[in-house]
């Protein structure tokens, strides 16, 4: 099952929705409870509060897992990385299971750099 978080005006549900062309989110559950959000695009001051809003709903729902699919993202900003902090501390409490998947240096680079990448579990593809 596929849904998109963000239903753009006019646009079915359960297709993928474009924010400014920067940013595509789209979110599946697997029959074993594990929420996958996919990021496509940029994620920046301007979209970071969008994948904000959908990080924290799908925390709402208390998956067993929480899997951030970076694979598609061209650009991590600092906004981008205190979402992922935020997402990070929120699943914790909740006792949700958070893996990043990582497999571009737009990605990782930033996350090395700043010390974070020791606070996250990181796989290099949705295989578990």
């Amino acid at each position: 099952m596929t849904t998109s978080d963000l239903p753009a005006e006019g646009q079915p549900e359960g297709t993928e929705a474009p924010f400014d062309d920067v940013i595509t989110l789209s979110t599946s559950t697997s029959e074993d409870g594990v929420v996958t959000v996919t990021v496509v695009g940029e994620v920046d001051t301007f979209t970071a509060p969008v994948l904000r809003s959908t990080l924290d709903s799908q925390l709402e729902q208390q998956p067993r897992e929480l899997v951030i699919d970076l694979s598609g993202v061209q650009f991590l900003g600092s906004a981008g990385l205190a979402v992922l902090v935020e997402t990070q501390k929120s699943s914790r409490a909740r006792e949700v299971a958070l893996r990043l998947i990582a497999t571009t240096r737009a990605v990782t680079r930033p996350l090395e750099v700043t010390g974070l990448i020791d606070l996250f579990t990181i796989a290099d593809s949705t295989a578990r």
